[in-house]
């Protein structure tokens, strides 16, 4: 024996598995050719638009940023000023952010725009403005939790400053569910001031508690001691 192996005549007859492969390929690429073209220029399609889709936001966030810039320096301007044309800063300042709403309400300076401009309206004691700009920021805006406990603790400042006290508690009550550290501190602190105004001291010493527990080093904690203790009376 040479040890070559004979191959059956029967497998000899056989197709081979890779042109039978290949020839049923070519064929269905035959078949269906129309269909393949038309499903491979739809998928080209979208990659383009995909593509395009993203240069075009990246532009608009490019420009919006610019925009921004110009609205916060003129924040930042107004903010510095005497009270006396402090006022009129602010009111150019809002105009600045609206622009960036308008022009660019999908991108992040577009939404965070709107927290600024409920911080102005809340300086300015236009309360119900400022509940109006931080509502939407919160509908539509930036996912961070930072950002949202920003508009949280500006929001109920401004239900306090309409003296609607339910709603401000309840907001308040939302920053101690997402909030961490000082956040949850000072929000304790606002439910209690809150409820005090309302009467229900009990629970405001409850809060004034909690808060002492989250910030013991706190500058007013020793505010907050003769508070508890003149409410306790």
């Amino acid at each position: 024996m040479n040890g070559k192996r004979k191959i059956p005549k029967k497998k000899l007859k056989e197709p081979d598995e890779f042109i039978t492969f290949t020839q049923k390929s070519i064929l269905f690429l035959k078949d269906h050719y129309k269909k393949i073209t038309i499903f491979s220029i739809i998928i080209l399609l979208i990659i383009v638009s995909t593509i395009i889709y993203f240069k075009l936001e990246e532009r608009k966030e490019i420009q919006a940023q610019k925009v921004f810039d110009q609205a916060i320096e003129s924040y930042r301007i107004a903010g510095s000023t005497s009270n006396e044309s402090s006022l009129k800063e602010y009111k150019n300042t809002i105009e600045k952010f609206d622009k960036v709403i308008s022009q660019f309400p999908k991108t992040s300076s577009g939404k965070i725009s709107l927290l600024y401009k409920g911080n102005i309206h809340l300086r300015l004691g236009e309360y119900k403005e400022a509940i109006n700009s931080y509502n939407e920021f919160l509908k539509k805006g930036i996912k961070e939790k930072i950002y949202r406990v920003f508009a949280l603790e500006g929001l109920g400042y401004a239900y306090e400053g309409k003296g609607d006290y339910n709603n401000a508690i309840e907001v308040f009550n939302k920053i101690t569910e997402i909030g961490e550290g000082f956040e949850v501190a000072n929000a304790y602190l606002h439910l209690g001031r809150c409820k005090e105004r309302l009467g229900r001291n009990k629970e405001a010493v409850e809060d004034y508690k909690k808060f002492l527990t989250l910030a013991p080093k706190s500058f007013q904690s020793d505010i907050i001691i003769k508070k508890i203790s003149n409410l306790e009376k």
